[in-house]
């Protein structure tokens, strides 16, 4: 029998200095979430399938991993956070007064190729505001993604866009719903041979180019107006991201209008943005006024707050925006302030104890010597693990002291347990 003893393909194991990075990141971030009145929610990895294949798009739903339970149901590793948490809503919120503001921080699973900053297990960071269909609610989103990020002093590029004003220049072309779902796939994964083959056969391709290549503020956008001034859902479109973007400047958000920005998810419904860093994709989002109602229709809800629920949301692709960091040279140092307590003898063992549990109860992080070395070979394991190292002898019990040693200097002190203050 072959018996595997690694981890799978597309899957990691982190490493105590990943884990202080990653939770560095987390904390950072976190903050600003809950400066926002975000509150933090969790829901399971295992989901019913039919969760994610109602409205989550044929990309991520060919990728999912799928099984069936024991009990013959078809479930799957969740591949994302935002259907889950429409149906996290229509269980546990019958009595509720908008808005919601929920945050996690949880893994996905999307059965992909490995390759770089590209995983099959990897975690999102993100939000969901539920209950206002309001521009200042996109904006806030807006405004919260870019801090978040900001408040790493990460370099990115945030690009903005209504997923309506292409979408309604397509609805007034003369192309079958399969080609324009087709085309909205070939803007999101930025395969322009694609798109042009598809845009020989209307007679608005010369109008959606110009779109695609617009680039620019709000400011420009009466250009695009006059462009599309018979396309009533184009229109519509950049109206809202007028309106969106109003509120976002006064957040202070630096951004450029890009209507490539289409995201691969089908239940967007207006507002799309994505954040670029080192030519990553490190964040995505936008607003989803369909989502929730689909998942009230499916549980039977009669009521029209229920149905009709607007929402709208972000997530960080979290170990890209790691990655990022790295890649910057924005990764944070960490100050090693570890103290290892050993002995010249077996029989200080006990003072031992009583100091590293003083320690402790200090909040400073205390090793007690469980290894039974000598000094010597403490001396050396300690080395480079450890910022000081306390020795305890006869002299040091009798006289109720210890001797610290800074192992970077090489300065020895010989002090009271309450006054080592590091």
């Amino acid at each position: 029998m072959d018996i595997k003893t690694e981890k799978l393909r597309g899957f990691r194991d982190f490493l105590p200095d990943d884990m202080k990075i990653r939770n560095y990141v987390r904390e950072a971030v976190e903050k600003k979430f809950k400066l926002y009145g975000f509150d933090e929610i969790l829901t399971p990895t295992v989901e019913y399938t039919n969760i994610f294949t109602l409205k989550s798009g044929e990309e991520i739903t060919e990728s999912m991993f799928v099984f069936k339970d024991k009990g013959n149901r078809e479930v799957c590793l969740k591949p994302e956070q935002t259907a889950s948490t429409a149906r996290f809503f229509t269980e546990n919120f019958k009595n509720f007064a908008f808005p919601l503001k929920f945050y996690y921080f949880c893994p996905v699973f999307r059965y992909d190729e490995p390759q770089h900053a590209r995983y099959r297990e990897f975690w999102h960071l993100g939000v969901e505001l539920i209950g206002s269909n309001n521009p200042e609610s996109d904006a806030e989103v807006i405004s919260l993604a870019y801090e978040g990020l900001k408040s790493l002093n990460l370099n990115f590029v945030l690009e903005l866009s209504n997923i309506k004003v292409i979408k309604g220049v397509l609805n007034s072309a003369n192309l079958r719903e399969e080609d324009k779902k087709k085309i909205l796939h070939y803007i999101d994964k930025h395969n322009d041979e694609g798109v042009n083959e598809i845009l020989k056969r209307t007679d608005r391709g010369e109008i959606l180019n110009k779109v695609l290549s617009f680039k620019g503020n709000r400011e420009n956008l009466s250009d695009l107006k006059n462009l599309l001034n018979d396309c009533g859902e184009a229109i519509e479109g950049i109206d809202e991201l007028e309106n969106v973007l109003k509120f976002a400047e006064l957040y202070g958000v630096d951004y450029v209008i890009n209507f490539n920005t289409v995201r691969g998810l089908d239940y967007y419904t207006s507002t799309v943005f994505e954040i670029h860093a080192n030519n990553m994709q490190i964040c995505g989002g936008g607003r989803y006024d369909n989502l929730i109602g689909l998942f009230s229709e499916d549980k039977g809800v009669q009521d029209n707050k229920s149905k009709n629920t607007p929402a709208v949301g972000f997530a960080y692709g979290f170990d890209r925006v790691i990655e990022a960091l790295k890649m910057q040279n924005l990764s944070p140092k960490f100050e090693n302030r570890k103290i290892l307590i050993t002995f010249v003898s077996e029989e200080f063992k006990g003072y031992c104890v009583k100091v590293v549990k003083e320690l402790r109860e200090r909040n400073i992080i205390a090793d007690l010597d469980i290894m039974n070395r000598k000094v010597r070979k403490a001396m050396e394991y300690a080395n480079n693990k450890y910022r000081y190292v306390v020795v305890v002898g006869k002299k040091e019990v009798e006289e109720n002291k210890v001797t610290l040693r800074d192992m970077e200097s090489g300065e020895q002190k010989f002090l009271r347990i309450e006054e080592i203050n590091i």
